[in-house]
C-alpha cells in the first residue's frame, strides 16, 4: 500500500507492507523483501511492515504505530514543503 504525499504530488510519504510470519520464514522471501525495500528506500521511500498475525490478534498496537509513523513523515514533508 502507498501513502500519497499530500505536500509534494507525485511522491508517496510510505509504503506499507503486510505479511505473514510463514511468508517471511522462507529464505527466498527474506532475501526478495530485502531487496524490495533496499530498492525502494533507494528511490526514496520510506517503508512500514506490519505482520499480519499482530493485525489478526491486536490490530490497535500495529494501528497506532502506522498512524504515529505518517504522522511524524507528514509532518516532516509539510515542513519540507514550506517555502524559505
Amino acid at each position: 500500500l502507498a501513502v500519497v504525499n499530500p505536500h509534494a504530488p507525485g511522491k508517496f510519504l510510505l509504503g506499507v507492507e503486510c505479511d505473514g510470519a510463514t511468508y517471511h520464514s522462507a529464505p527466498s522471501a527474506r532475501d526478495r523483501d530485502r531487496l524490495r525495500q533496499m530498492v525502494l528506500e533507494g528511490l526514496g521511500w520510506n517503508i512500514h511492515r506490519i505482520w499480519s498475525t499482530d493485525w489478526w490478534f491486536n490490530r490497535e498496537i500495529p494501528l497506532k504505530a502506522l498512524l504515529a509513523r505518517l504522522d511524524e513523515l507528514e509532518e516532516q514533508a509539510r515542513f519540507e514543503a514550506q517555502p524559505v
